[in-house]
Protein backbone atom coordinates (compact mmCIF):
# COMPACT_ATOMS: atom_id res chain seq x y z
CA UNK A 1 0.00 0.00 0.00
CA UNK A 2 1.35 3.38 -0.76
CA UNK A 3 2.38 5.75 1.93
CA UNK A 4 -0.17 8.30 0.72
CA UNK A 5 -3.34 5.97 0.85
CA UNK A 6 -1.12 4.77 4.51
CA UNK A 7 -1.74 7.93 5.63
CA UNK A 8 -5.27 9.04 4.27
CA UNK A 9 -6.45 5.51 6.26
CA UNK A 10 -4.65 6.25 9.11
CA UNK A 11 -6.55 9.87 9.11
CA UNK A 12 -10.33 8.30 8.72
CA UNK A 13 -9.58 6.13 11.78
CA UNK A 14 -8.48 8.97 13.93
CA UNK A 15 -11.61 10.83 12.66
CA UNK A 16 -14.16 8.01 13.89
CA UNK A 17 -12.28 7.07 17.23
CA UNK A 18 -12.79 10.88 18.28
CA UNK A 19 -16.64 10.27 16.72
CA UNK A 20 -17.03 7.47 18.75
CA UNK A 21 -15.21 9.10 22.06
CA UNK A 22 -17.84 12.04 21.50
CA UNK A 23 -20.86 9.99 21.18
CA UNK A 24 -19.39 8.07 24.53
CA UNK A 25 -19.23 11.71 26.25
CA UNK A 26 -22.91 12.59 25.19
CA UNK A 27 -23.83 9.38 26.59
CA UNK A 28 -21.58 9.54 30.24
CA UNK A 29 -21.33 13.31 30.77
CA UNK A 30 -24.43 14.60 29.11
CA UNK A 31 -27.44 11.75 29.26
CA UNK A 32 -28.16 11.74 25.96
CA UNK A 33 -30.87 9.51 24.72
CA UNK A 34 -29.75 6.99 21.89
CA UNK A 35 -31.89 8.63 19.56
CA UNK A 36 -30.12 11.88 20.20
CA UNK A 37 -26.78 9.76 20.08
CA UNK A 38 -27.62 7.85 16.54
CA UNK A 39 -28.71 11.18 15.37
CA UNK A 40 -25.41 13.07 15.77
CA UNK A 41 -23.15 9.95 14.87
CA UNK A 42 -24.99 10.07 11.11
CA UNK A 43 -24.30 14.28 11.31
CA UNK A 44 -21.15 14.38 11.94
CA UNK A 45 -20.49 10.99 9.80
CA UNK A 46 -21.45 12.99 6.81
CA UNK A 47 -19.53 15.99 7.57
CA UNK A 48 -16.38 14.01 8.10
CA UNK A 49 -17.07 12.35 4.62
CA UNK A 50 -17.88 15.51 2.99
CA UNK A 51 -13.93 17.30 4.65
CA UNK A 52 -12.67 13.79 3.32
CA UNK A 53 -13.45 14.06 -0.03
CA UNK A 54 -12.29 17.76 -0.03
CA UNK A 55 -9.12 16.28 1.22
CA UNK A 56 -9.74 18.46 3.78
CA UNK A 57 -7.52 17.39 7.52
CA UNK A 58 -9.62 17.68 10.59
CA UNK A 59 -6.76 19.23 12.20
CA UNK A 60 -6.59 21.51 9.94
CA UNK A 61 -9.65 22.27 9.77
CA UNK A 62 -10.86 26.28 9.01
CA UNK A 63 -14.04 28.46 9.41
CA UNK A 64 -14.12 28.85 5.67
CA UNK A 65 -14.32 24.86 5.42
CA UNK A 66 -17.51 25.05 7.65
CA UNK A 67 -18.69 27.70 5.48
CA UNK A 68 -18.33 25.56 2.32
CA UNK A 69 -19.85 22.85 4.29
CA UNK A 70 -23.23 24.70 4.84
CA UNK A 71 -23.43 26.09 1.06
CA UNK A 72 -23.37 22.82 0.09
CA UNK A 73 -25.86 21.09 2.62
CA UNK A 74 -28.19 24.37 1.66
CA UNK A 75 -27.25 24.76 -2.35
CA UNK A 76 -27.25 20.94 -3.02
CA UNK A 77 -28.89 19.11 -0.42
CA UNK A 78 -31.85 21.68 -0.25
CA UNK A 79 -31.76 21.58 3.28
CA UNK A 80 -34.18 23.28 5.61
CA UNK A 81 -32.78 26.24 7.82
CA UNK A 82 -34.21 24.47 10.55
CA UNK A 83 -31.80 21.05 9.78
CA UNK A 84 -28.55 22.88 8.67
CA UNK A 85 -28.97 24.54 12.03
CA UNK A 86 -28.83 21.43 13.48
CA UNK A 87 -26.40 20.26 12.04
CA UNK A 88 -24.05 23.14 12.91
CA UNK A 89 -24.95 22.64 16.45
CA UNK A 90 -23.74 19.05 16.16
CA UNK A 91 -20.25 20.04 14.59
CA UNK A 92 -20.17 23.18 16.91
CA UNK A 93 -20.49 20.50 20.26
CA UNK A 94 -18.14 18.05 18.38
CA UNK A 95 -15.50 20.44 17.97
CA UNK A 96 -15.59 21.80 21.41
CA UNK A 97 -15.38 18.40 22.40
CA UNK A 98 -12.33 17.96 20.57
CA UNK A 99 -10.57 21.31 21.69
CA UNK A 100 -11.44 21.27 25.61
CA UNK A 101 -11.55 17.64 26.53
CA UNK A 102 -9.10 16.04 24.13
CA UNK A 103 -6.63 19.29 23.11
CA UNK A 104 -6.79 18.90 19.40
CA UNK A 105 -7.26 22.16 18.49
CA UNK A 106 -5.30 25.26 20.36
CA UNK A 107 -8.89 27.14 19.38
CA UNK A 108 -12.44 26.31 18.40
CA UNK A 109 -12.35 26.30 14.36
CA UNK A 110 -15.74 27.38 15.37
CA UNK A 111 -16.82 30.00 17.71
CA UNK A 112 -20.34 30.03 18.99
CA UNK A 113 -21.29 33.65 17.18
CA UNK A 114 -20.60 31.72 13.64
CA UNK A 115 -23.30 31.13 11.41
CA UNK A 116 -25.89 31.69 13.41
CA UNK A 117 -29.14 30.06 11.57
CA UNK A 118 -32.39 31.96 12.80
CA UNK A 119 -35.06 29.82 12.06
CA UNK A 120 -39.09 31.37 12.16
CA UNK A 121 -40.84 30.05 15.33
CA UNK A 122 -43.89 27.71 14.31
CA UNK A 123 -46.31 27.57 16.42
CA UNK A 124 -47.17 23.52 17.63
CA UNK A 125 -49.41 22.17 15.44
CA UNK A 126 -52.74 20.41 17.40
CA UNK A 127 -55.97 18.56 16.13
CA UNK A 128 -59.59 19.79 17.08
CA UNK A 129 -61.84 17.13 19.33
CA UNK A 130 -63.39 16.62 16.20
CA UNK A 131 -60.58 15.16 14.76
CA UNK A 132 -59.59 13.10 17.65
CA UNK A 133 -63.52 11.92 18.02
CA UNK A 134 -62.91 10.95 13.85
CA UNK A 135 -59.47 9.23 14.52
CA UNK A 136 -60.94 6.91 17.35
CA UNK A 137 -63.79 5.78 15.60
CA UNK A 138 -61.62 5.10 12.81
CA UNK A 139 -59.79 3.04 14.91
CA UNK A 140 -62.87 1.83 16.35
CA UNK A 141 -64.14 -0.03 12.99
CA UNK A 142 -60.44 -1.37 12.44
CA UNK A 143 -60.92 -3.24 15.61
CA UNK A 144 -64.45 -4.18 14.63
CA UNK A 145 -62.94 -4.93 10.93
CA UNK A 146 -60.72 -7.33 12.04
CA UNK A 147 -62.71 -9.34 14.47
CA UNK A 148 -65.51 -9.99 12.51
CA UNK A 149 -63.15 -11.54 9.75
CA UNK A 150 -61.44 -13.52 13.22
CA UNK A 151 -65.04 -14.80 13.54
CA UNK A 152 -65.87 -15.26 9.83
CA UNK A 153 -63.10 -17.22 8.79
CA UNK A 154 -63.08 -21.14 8.91
CA UNK A 155 -59.59 -22.86 9.42
CA UNK A 156 -56.18 -21.35 10.27
CA UNK A 157 -56.98 -17.93 12.57
CA UNK A 158 -53.43 -17.42 13.91
CA UNK A 159 -52.94 -13.87 11.61
CA UNK A 160 -56.23 -13.04 12.17
CA UNK A 161 -55.44 -12.67 15.75
CA UNK A 162 -52.26 -11.17 15.12
CA UNK A 163 -54.23 -8.48 13.26
CA UNK A 164 -56.15 -8.11 16.36
CA UNK A 165 -53.19 -7.55 18.31
CA UNK A 166 -51.85 -5.54 16.35
CA UNK A 167 -54.99 -3.03 16.40
CA UNK A 168 -55.78 -3.23 20.02
CA UNK A 169 -51.77 -2.01 20.50
CA UNK A 170 -52.17 0.81 18.14
CA UNK A 171 -55.34 2.09 19.66
CA UNK A 172 -53.77 1.97 23.24
CA UNK A 173 -50.68 3.57 22.00
CA UNK A 174 -52.77 6.20 20.13
CA UNK A 175 -55.10 7.03 23.59
CA UNK A 176 -51.60 7.33 25.61
CA UNK A 177 -50.31 9.68 23.23
CA UNK A 178 -53.47 12.05 23.19
CA UNK A 179 -53.92 11.24 27.36
CA UNK A 180 -50.43 11.44 28.40
CA UNK A 181 -48.81 13.52 25.66
CA UNK A 182 -45.58 11.23 25.78
CA UNK A 183 -42.88 11.17 22.79
CA UNK A 184 -43.66 8.57 20.88
CA UNK A 185 -40.02 7.25 21.81
CA UNK A 186 -41.21 7.06 25.67
CA UNK A 187 -44.44 5.68 24.64
CA UNK A 188 -42.85 2.76 22.94
CA UNK A 189 -39.68 2.30 25.21
CA UNK A 190 -42.53 1.65 28.03
CA UNK A 191 -41.82 -1.76 30.28
CA UNK A 192 -43.72 -3.90 31.99
CA UNK A 193 -41.31 -3.53 34.73
CA UNK A 194 -42.02 0.54 34.32
CA UNK A 195 -45.33 -0.09 35.51
CA UNK A 196 -47.36 0.41 38.67
CA UNK A 197 -50.59 -1.62 38.49
CA UNK A 198 -51.56 -0.53 41.86
CA UNK A 199 -50.66 3.25 41.39
CA UNK A 200 -51.98 3.02 37.96
CA UNK A 201 -48.77 4.85 37.03
CA UNK A 202 -46.07 4.35 34.22
CA UNK A 203 -42.76 5.60 35.22
CA UNK A 204 -41.40 7.29 31.62
CA UNK A 205 -38.25 7.01 30.99
CA UNK A 206 -37.87 10.99 29.24
CA UNK A 207 -35.01 13.10 27.76
CA UNK A 208 -31.35 13.44 29.36
CA UNK A 209 -32.53 9.72 31.06
CA UNK A 210 -34.52 11.60 33.45
CA UNK A 211 -37.79 9.88 35.06
CA UNK A 212 -41.53 10.65 35.46
CA UNK A 213 -44.97 9.37 35.89
CA UNK A 214 -47.94 9.41 34.16
CA UNK A 215 -51.46 7.69 35.23
CA UNK A 216 -52.92 5.91 32.93
CA UNK A 217 -56.56 5.51 35.32
CA UNK A 218 -58.32 7.51 33.25
CA UNK A 219 -61.67 7.62 30.75
CA UNK A 220 -61.80 5.32 28.01
CA UNK A 221 -58.05 4.38 28.74
CA UNK A 222 -57.68 2.09 31.61
CA UNK A 223 -59.75 -0.58 29.93
CA UNK A 224 -57.94 -0.56 26.60
CA UNK A 225 -54.47 -0.72 28.43
CA UNK A 226 -55.36 -3.81 30.89
CA UNK A 227 -56.80 -6.05 28.07
CA UNK A 228 -53.84 -5.30 25.83
CA UNK A 229 -51.40 -5.74 28.43
CA UNK A 230 -53.38 -9.51 29.52
CA UNK A 231 -53.14 -10.15 25.38
CA UNK A 232 -49.08 -8.72 25.28
CA UNK A 233 -48.85 -11.83 28.53
CA UNK A 234 -49.89 -14.73 26.25
CA UNK A 235 -46.74 -13.99 23.77
CA UNK A 236 -44.13 -15.31 26.45
CA UNK A 237 -41.41 -12.71 24.73
CA UNK A 238 -37.99 -13.04 26.23
CA UNK A 239 -37.90 -9.19 26.66
CA UNK A 240 -40.75 -6.89 28.43
CA UNK A 241 -41.26 -4.49 25.60
CA UNK A 242 -44.99 -3.98 25.44
CA UNK A 243 -45.18 -2.70 22.15
CA UNK A 244 -43.93 -4.97 19.54
CA UNK A 245 -44.13 -5.57 15.83
CA UNK A 246 -46.27 -8.69 15.25
CA UNK A 247 -43.35 -9.92 12.36
CA UNK A 248 -40.28 -10.41 14.51
CA UNK A 249 -42.39 -9.30 17.92
CA UNK A 250 -39.10 -6.95 18.89
CA UNK A 251 -39.84 -3.54 20.20
CA UNK A 252 -41.69 -1.67 17.57
CA UNK A 253 -39.96 1.63 15.86
CA UNK A 254 -41.11 5.03 16.40
CA UNK A 255 -40.60 4.85 12.40
CA UNK A 256 -42.75 1.91 11.90
CA UNK A 257 -45.36 3.55 13.96
CA UNK A 258 -45.46 6.56 12.13
CA UNK A 259 -46.50 4.12 8.72
CA UNK A 260 -49.38 2.90 10.64
CA UNK A 261 -50.47 6.52 12.20
CA UNK A 262 -50.32 7.62 8.55
CA UNK A 263 -52.42 4.59 7.29
CA UNK A 264 -55.29 5.40 10.03
CA UNK A 265 -54.99 8.57 9.22
CA UNK A 266 -55.84 8.40 5.52
CA UNK A 267 -58.86 6.12 6.58
CA UNK A 268 -60.26 8.50 8.33
CA UNK A 269 -60.01 11.62 5.84
CA UNK A 270 -57.69 13.32 8.15
CA UNK A 271 -54.43 15.71 6.93
CA UNK A 272 -51.55 13.80 6.17
CA UNK A 273 -49.08 16.03 8.02
CA UNK A 274 -50.74 14.48 11.49
CA UNK A 275 -47.58 12.80 13.44
CA UNK A 276 -46.97 11.46 16.79
CA UNK A 277 -45.84 14.84 18.08
CA UNK A 278 -48.84 16.23 16.61
CA UNK A 279 -50.85 14.22 19.19
CA UNK A 280 -48.67 15.28 21.77
CA UNK A 281 -48.82 18.66 21.27
CA UNK A 282 -53.29 18.32 21.22
CA UNK A 283 -52.58 16.88 24.81
CA UNK A 284 -50.75 20.38 25.61
CA UNK A 285 -53.20 22.66 23.91
CA UNK A 286 -56.19 21.32 25.26
CA UNK A 287 -54.84 20.89 29.01
CA UNK A 288 -53.58 24.39 28.90
CA UNK A 289 -57.21 25.66 27.58
CA UNK A 290 -59.29 24.15 30.03
CA UNK A 291 -56.98 26.14 32.49
CA UNK A 292 -54.47 23.36 33.81
CA UNK A 293 -50.90 24.80 35.66
CA UNK A 294 -48.24 25.41 33.06
CA UNK A 295 -45.80 24.29 35.58
CA UNK A 296 -47.94 21.01 35.99
CA UNK A 297 -48.10 20.78 32.32
CA UNK A 298 -44.65 21.05 31.83
CA UNK A 299 -43.59 18.13 34.23
CA UNK A 300 -46.10 15.93 32.88
CA UNK A 301 -44.33 17.03 29.68
CA UNK A 302 -41.06 16.30 30.65
CA UNK A 303 -40.16 19.67 30.05
CA UNK A 304 -36.79 20.39 31.28
CA UNK A 305 -38.58 23.93 32.03
CA UNK A 306 -41.28 25.88 32.10
CA UNK A 307 -40.07 27.96 29.25
CA UNK A 308 -40.02 25.76 26.91
CA UNK A 309 -44.07 24.84 27.10
CA UNK A 310 -45.02 28.57 27.30
CA UNK A 311 -42.87 28.96 23.97
CA UNK A 312 -44.62 25.89 22.50
CA UNK A 313 -48.20 26.62 23.96
CA UNK A 314 -48.49 30.75 23.15
CA UNK A 315 -51.11 29.70 20.50
CA UNK A 316 -54.18 28.97 21.71
CA UNK A 317 -56.53 29.75 19.61
CA UNK A 318 -58.51 32.91 18.89
CA UNK A 319 -61.95 31.84 20.35
CA UNK A 320 -60.30 30.85 23.54
CA UNK A 321 -58.16 34.03 23.74
CA UNK A 322 -61.59 35.31 23.32
CA UNK A 323 -63.16 33.16 25.91
CA UNK A 324 -60.30 33.81 28.24
CA UNK A 325 -61.06 37.58 27.79
CA UNK A 326 -64.90 37.59 28.39
CA UNK A 327 -64.73 35.68 31.37
CA UNK A 328 -61.69 37.20 33.19
CA UNK A 329 -61.28 40.85 32.11
CA UNK A 330 -62.52 43.63 34.83
CA UNK A 331 -65.29 44.18 33.32
CA UNK A 332 -66.81 40.76 33.07
CA UNK A 333 -70.32 39.67 35.12
CA UNK A 334 -67.94 37.07 36.08
CA UNK A 335 -65.01 39.33 38.03
CA UNK A 336 -67.88 41.89 38.89
CA UNK A 337 -71.35 40.43 39.60
CA UNK A 338 -74.74 42.25 38.57
CA UNK A 339 -75.36 42.72 42.47
CA UNK A 340 -71.85 43.43 43.18
CA UNK A 341 -71.98 46.63 40.59
CA UNK A 342 -75.58 47.21 42.07
CA UNK A 343 -74.34 47.32 46.06
CA UNK A 344 -71.03 49.34 44.91
CA UNK A 345 -72.97 51.66 43.13
CA UNK A 346 -75.11 52.27 46.28
CA UNK A 347 -72.72 52.52 48.64
CA UNK A 348 -71.15 55.42 46.20
CA UNK A 349 -74.33 57.29 46.20
CA UNK A 350 -74.54 57.30 49.72
CA UNK A 351 -70.87 58.48 49.52
CA UNK A 352 -71.41 60.95 47.19
CA UNK A 353 -74.88 62.57 49.37
CA UNK A 354 -72.35 62.23 52.98
CA UNK A 355 -69.50 64.74 51.29
CA UNK A 356 -72.00 67.31 49.84
CA UNK A 357 -73.61 67.66 52.96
Amino acid sequence: MQYGKRRILWQVLMMNKNLEQFIRYLDVEWGYSTNTMRTYRWILKNFLRFIERKKIKLKKLKKEHIAEYILYLREERKNASKTIRLKLYAIRSFLKFLTENRKFYSRNPLLPSDFKYKVEKRDAESISKEQIVVLLDTLERERQKVEDGLANIIGKKSLWRKRIFAVKRDVVVIKLLLSTGLRISEALGIRLRDIDFVDKSIRILGKGKKYRRVFYDLEDIEDDFIKYIEEWKKFKLEHDFLFVSIKNYTRLTSRGFQILLKKYIQEAGLRYSITPHTLRHTFATVMIEKGANIKAVSQILGHANCKITIDLYTHLSNEHLRAVMQKCNPLSKEVISIEERIEGRKKHLAYLERTSL
